[in-house]
């Protein structure tokens, strides 16, 4: 006599076990089987329930294919031999308990049986079906806990593919043909939006794999230089002002170190030569201004340096041509700043606000930190530490806006300020808005707002000079800014070529 086993291993049943549980019956299924013939198994297992009804058709339809597991004979030669039924065996190679809502088949390999949950069956051929999950085996495996030998197999018995339905079939028995629409368009819902969500941490994903590359190779280089003490200036003599003003200078896309051979591309660009532009140009602004100032505002960052990592591309990954290392450029590149900053300091108190660009999105924000660190103890310069890539500000009767330009159109940037700065908007007559990113200075107005595209400083590499983007005249330029008046000049200072 064989001892009925329900589940052994690693999984196990939760139906109630009978008061009388009926064992053996090898010796009937043998003498039955060679006497009589049946269409299929289940006609042979309800005709031994009648014989023996201790035992349940569904106990001895399973008792039949354990049987012929462990004994080799072919119990329905007739019924095997049909094609149709030779397909679709496969599909009743498991069974439902409709009393204990469970589903009982036979595991791989141990021929013991398995009792499945008609819950987690039910919630596993939906995350196996494309309308549902569209699960692979081994995400089935991570997500219910079996192995995917077992998952593998379990599939192929029930005849589960990608392709079907999300339903069992005593679900479509029970349930209405609305009610399995509705529940088709969740599920649709649910993984649309299951996609959107994982392609979303994808994002997330890839830009914080970006920022801890960008901070263990690079930014732990230049702790250190944060720990300098700020320079002391000594003031230019200038006159009083007539008027109080701030005047706007913005060294956009500066892309420091950025490299182009001459021979290549027409003219040379290096860290040397952006240091020169810079410091020489913004040295002519400030020998032509009229008096002193309030203060200078100062728009950095907007492509400050060239590339955003450690493999020399932009924040998007596009390769670059590069006149140094990433360390150097970096490292270089915050030195220039400070310098910049304490040529200005001369003049009058700096305020800086950052555009971060499209080349050095995260560098921009180490720039900035380094800024802010170095000149924390400083009264005579503030750094607006803030990553929002459109900063405001106010001067007086005036209202600013500061942006790289690759993000919102131009023409888009009037409305943005009003619905943004809503309050100051309101207090303000004059609005004003500084960007870069075209390499071009133009002047439009929009809805009584000024919008000023500013001029860079930085050479050609090979894209520029292939692309023909060669024509605007590289330069610095410096807006006077009146408190009440808004802006009542500019100065330009042209790059000179040997």
């Amino acid at each position: 006599m064989i001892k009925r086993q329900i589940c052994t291993g690693l999984f196990m049943g939760r139906g109630k076990p009978a008061t009388t549980v009926y064992t053996g019956g090898d010796k009937l299924i043998a003498t039955i089987v060679d006497e009589q013939t049946f269409p299929n198994i289940a006609e042979c297992a309800r005709y031994l329930h009648k014989i023996e009804p201790r035992r349940s058709v569904d106990g001895w339809r399973t008792k039949l294919y354990r049987f012929q597991a462990e004994t080799g004979r072919e119990l329905i030669k007739e019924w095997r031999n049909r094609p149709y039924e030779e397909d679709t065996s496969a599909y009743t190679a498991v069974y439902y308990d409709k009393n204990t809502d469970t589903y009982i088949s036979v595991a791989p390999d141990t021929k013991h049986l398995v009792v499945v949950e008609g819950s987690k069956h039910r919630e596993m051929k939906v995350a196996y079906s494309k309308d549902g999950g569209n699960f692979n085996l081994s995400e089935m495996s991570r997500k219910f806990g079996y192995p995917s030998s077992f998952i593998s197999h379990y599939c192929k018995v029930n005849g589960w593919t990608h392709d079907m339905d999300i339903y069992t079939n005593e679900e479509v028995m029970q349930k209405s043909v609305n009610e399995m629409v509705a529940e088709t368009v969740a599920s649709k819902r649910a993984q649309v939006l299951e996609k959107a969500n994982k392609k979303y941490w994808k994002g997330i994903e890839k830009d914080a794999d970006s920022y801890k590359m960008l901070q263990e190779t690079l930014l732990n280089e230049f702790k250190e230089l944060i720990t300098e003490k700020p320079t002391k200036v000594k003031p230019i003599k200038m006159k009083a002002p007539a008027r109080d003003y701030a005047v706007v200078v913005s060294p956009t896309d500066l892309h420091y170190g950025k490299h182009g051979w001459k021979d290549e591309v027409g003219e040379e660009y290096d860290l040397e030569i952006a240091r020169k532009r810079l410091m020489l140009g913004t040295q002519d602004l400030i020998h032509r201004l009229p008096d002193r100032p309030e203060k200078i505002i100062l728009a950095t960052g907007s492509d400050w340096f060239h590339i955003d990592n450690e493999m020399g591309q932009t924040t998007k990954g596009t390769p670059q041509d590069m006149a140094a290392s990433p360390a150097q450029i970096l490292m270089d590149g915050c030195k220039l700043a400070r310098e910049h900053i304490d040529m200005l300091r001369a003049v009058a108190p700096v305020e800086v606000v950052f555009m971060r660009g499209n080349h050095d999105r995260h560098s921009a924000l180490a720039l900035m930190l380094y800024l802010d660190a170095v000149y924390e103890e400083c009264k005579d310069v503030s750094v607006i530490a803030d990553p929002k890539l459109r900063q405001y500000m106010t001067y007086g009767n005036n209202l600013l806006g500061f942006t790289h330009g690759d993000g919102v159109r131009g023409n888009d940037l009037p409305a943005l300020m009003a619905v943004e700065m809503r309050k100051e908007w309101g207090d303000t007559e004059s609005h004003l808005w500084f960007h870069g990113h075209l390499h071009h200075e133009k002047m439009t107005e929009r809805g009584g707002v000024s919008i000023f595209q500013l001029p860079s400083l930085a050479g050609h590499d090979r894209w520029h000079y292939n692309k023909g983007f060669t024509q605007a005249r590289a330069g610095i330029k410096a807006h006077i800014l009146d408190k009440q008046l808004g802006i009542i000049g500019s100065l330009f200072s042209p790059v000179m070529h040997e």
